[in-house]
């Protein structure tokens, strides 16, 4: 007989714990890529992208948990110590988010790199950003 680790209610109560923190609104926008080769008047492989909000069936808006960490290696760059800073967000299990999304948080944008989406124990769903820039 296996032993479980975490049963379902022990599971729903960190997801509930986890709610705590996520006081911070994030919008999420879907990326989509427009072929724009068919167009006489762009060059080949000139694809738009946009973002958009996701659809009305789903959240475009949620509360989360929002933290940057500043990477520990500096890298020098034209004479100068620069130190890169790690994004993420923590957002209700099952927010429709995929890689590849816009995240605003503030006046800021950032680009969804990966999530933890598809983990067999998850209190959370992480994930990872980067600066839109």
């Amino acid at each position: 007989m296996s032993e479980v680790l975490l049963t379902d209610r022990n599971i729903e109560e960190l997801r509930k714990l986890a709610m705590l923190g996520m006081q911070t609104k994030v919008t999420i926008k879907r990326r989509s890529v427009v072929d724009s080769s068919s167009d006489p008047l762009t060059d080949y492989g000139d694809d738009q992208v946009s973002y958009t909000l996701t659809s009305e069936s789903r959240i475009s808006t949620v509360k989360g948990w929002f933290f940057s960490v500043p990477a520990t290696a500096q890298e020098p760059d034209t004479g100068q110590i620069l130190t890169s800073n790690v994004y993420r967000v923590f957002l209700p299990v099952g927010t429709d988010i995929q890689a590849g999304d816009e995240v605003i948080v503030g006046a800021s944008t950032y680009i969804v790199s990966d999530t933890n989406a598809e983990s067999t124990w998850l209190p959370l769903l992480r994930c990872n950003l980067r600066k839109s820039e």
